[in-house]
């Protein structure tokens, strides 16, 4: 469990009696990206073993505290945000990583009838269920086949490894849950997103951990997501999210993609953090534990406040 995670669950009685304006106005981080990958009411096998999911009672009263506490904004006003028209003001923007179909079968139609705008974030080679991501397979590995150590397989850090420890079987579950269950959005349900107005984004093709590539190989998944993205769906913006996390991502990647302007904006997942580029913007994760948005939010503003005076909330890159 992750230093952050053990913290919400521990400042869960404090954080229940401050308040939220109080907790923004000393940390000063008034702008915030809430971000989730699936909601679901129904048992999803494939992130099962990975992380909990919300359901959409959960899931709707996370969206209601936040629109009542911050003003929705969308990726079309990030450039508004980093001019000052926003200084003063607690604001948010929504985003949804992975493409899972139940961004288009029960994600959308909540924040259409709320009002809210948000981001998608795509791995190319996933949509249309043309392939399962690697931690999806271990999920499912562990949930439906006996005699492997399951510890093991959900360590997996990328295919290679994960196949190495299940075996030929993984192929076979893998391809019988994308026809059967179809977890990812179709192109038609993508274009189906933009048409009623919500950004879509990259995430990478086929999700790695960055901190395990190359620059030259995270420039490739990055830069070929998003080239696809723009050319399939005529998008206006070049927006990333990081797969996993910006861990071992350089202060050169950031100079390369936003000096020759590759990308309008990039998006972390590490809470409430400042990064080394106005462009690069980190996001706060929703998901994982037993905590509603008030509780979550005001953790992290707790944890921000924390590091404050060891200076450890600005994310050092090399």
């Amino acid at each position: 469990m992750s230093i952050r995670k053990k913290f919400i669950g521990a400042t869960a009685g404090i954080s229940s009696v401050l308040p939220l304006n109080l907790l923004a106005g000393i940390t000063g981080q008034r702008f915030i990206m809430p971000f989730y990958h699936i909601v679901s009411n129904t048992p999803c096998p494939h992130v099962k073993h990975l992380y909990r999911v919300k359901t959409e009672k959960e899931f709707i009263a996370d969206i209601d505290y936040l629109a009542r506490n911050y003003t929705p904004i969308a990726t079309t006003d990030l450039p508004d945000v980093l001019n000052g028209k926003y200084k003063g003001k607690k604001i948010m923007l929504l985003s949804f990583d992975d493409g899972l179909s139940e961004m288009y079968e029960v994600v959308a139609p909540i924040l259409l009838a709320k009002g809210i705008p948000a981001a998608f974030f795509l791995n190319t080679d996933f949509i249309d269920n043309k392939a399962l991501m690697f931690r999806y397979q271990a999920s499912l590995a562990t949930e439906y086949i006996t005699g492997i150590n399951k510890a093991k397989v959900l360590a997996a850090r990328n295919p290679q490894q994960l196949k190495a420890i299940v075996g030929d079987k993984l192929d076979e579950i893998s391809n019988q849950f994308l026809q059967d269950y179809k977890p990812y959005m179709s192109t038609t349900q993508v274009q189906g997103l933009i048409d009623k107005g919500f950004a879509i984004g990259g995430h990478s093709c086929s999700h790695p951990y960055y901190a395990d590539l190359t620059m030259a190989q995270q420039l490739n998944e990055t830069l070929t997501s998003v080239e696809i993205l723009q050319r399939q769906f005529n998008l206006k913006q070049k927006l990333f999210a990081f797969p996993f996390t910006d861990d071992g991502v350089s202060v050169a990647f950031f100079n390369e993609v936003f000096d020759t302007n590759q990308l309008d904006f990039t998006f972390g997942g590490a809470g409430i953090k400042n990064d080394i580029h106005p462009r690069q913007i980190q996001r706060i994760p929703m998901e994982g534990w037993d905590a509603g948005a008030e509780q979550v939010l005001k953790s992290e503003y707790l944890y921000y406040i924390m590091r404050m005076p060891l200076f450890k909330n600005r994310i050092e890159r090399h």
